[in-house]
């Protein structure tokens, strides 16, 4: 915590980890492209789906960002819902032709690949995204037709990949989206400049990430990524940020195991996996206080984001954990000390 100017969470800025190896720069041994965006990809998938099958059905995972919903909309699928963190469920296989399956925050589940391996059997087409997982070695990647992966969560790289197991039928796209990268590259360098050197203004950097997020949102189909952005991905030091995330993880994990005695807070995850690596430690806050106690952290500049906000154009979102889920931060811009007060801002939080 000795920057000039010190905050927790929010966008990447520049250099926000280092070169290196990447052992999870090849996934899987299928064709893959590399595209601008995760929505981008779930949208090459919808369309290689349809034209491969002209099967227009899908059985989409009720606890996801809307953003994911989207692409198959924008396709004229018929989207059904099915309870993610209760895979048991008799007859939901029975709805749709095509399966969209993921792991969350980064902890694999045995029960997610059972449920692959049961989607395979019954013919279904199945999607994998594992943009939440992408530097973990997960069984569900094998048994999928599709795997969807986006880097922007992870650290400062505007690109996606999709491996399709039978390759590619769809042209390959030559367009880059040359304003909206460079929106986010000058926004990203001005957080850089703002937080290392404490130079510039924190509105206009948010001014300047809104407007590239914004241009992403309105134009994100038909794009590849961009050469130095499939760079930054491939040179990424996988083992580098697997280690700092795991460290900071289990502090966090070890720290709400405590508080959980005192307040009605849950970690949706309470250990780590060997291959594990996660990209926020979520909990639920109970008695609608998630909200009030965000409040609190982004007060002492602490940008926990939430997982997902409720989208009304889909009456799906209305699972429990939508209202009481809150991500802490744990990647790899920060040391224990960060970490330690990140814990102590939520105590004090819950407690208030």
């Amino acid at each position: 915590m000795s920057k000039k100017t010190w905050e927790m969470g929010s966008e990447f800025m520049e250099n926000s980890s280092r070169e290196g190896k990447n052992e999870y720069a090849m996934l899987l041994n299928f064709p893959k492209r590399y595209v601008l965006s995760g929505r981008t990809g779930l949208h090459l998938i919808a369309g290689e789906i349809k034209e491969k099958y002209g099967v227009s059905s899908i059985l989409m995972p009720a606890y996801c960002c809307s953003s994911m919903v989207e692409p198959f909309v924008k396709y004229g699928f018929e989207i059904f819902f099915y309870d993610s963190m209760n895979l048991s469920e008799s007859n939901i296989l029975q709805k749709a032709d095509v399966v969209l399956i993921m792991d969350y925050f980064g902890f694999l589940s045995e029960s997610t690949v059972a449920f692959a391996d049961r989607c395979k059997r019954l013919g279904k087409t199945v999607i994998v995204d594992a943009t939440q997982t992408v530097l973990s070695h997960s069984d569900t990647y094998s048994v999928a037709d599709y795997v969807v992966a986006s880097f922007r969560k992870w650290f400062d790289c505007l690109c996606a990949v999709v491996y399709s197991r039978d390759g590619f039928i769809t042209p390959e796209y030559q367009r880059e989206k040359e304003d909206y990268i460079l929106k986010w590259r000058i926004a990203a360098k001005e957080k850089e400049n703002y937080i290392i050197h404490g130079i510039g203004e924190k509105s206009r950097i948010l001014a300047n990430f809104s407007d590239a997020n914004r241009m992403l949102g309105e134009d994100f189909i038909g794009y590849k990524s961009c050469a130095s952005e499939i760079s930054k991905w491939e040179n990424l030091g996988s083992a580098f940020v697997k280690q700092i995330r795991r460290r900071n993880a289990q502090l966090l994990i070890d720290e709400v195991k405590e508080i959980s005695k005192q307040y009605g807070v849950t970690l949706l995850f309470n250990q780590m996996g060997n291959e594990d690596c996660p990209l926020f430690i979520p909990i639920l806050i109970d008695d609608k206080k998630r909200d009030k106690v965000r409040v609190e952290m982004i007060r002492e500049n602490i940008y926990c984001p939430v997982h997902w906000p409720i989208n009304k154009n889909y009456p799906y979102q209305q699972m429990s954990y939508h209202d009481k889920e809150l991500s802490l931060i744990c990647d790899q811009r920060y040391g224990e000390e960060d970490i330690e007060h990140e814990i102590e801002v939520l105590r004090k939080a819950i407690s208030g």
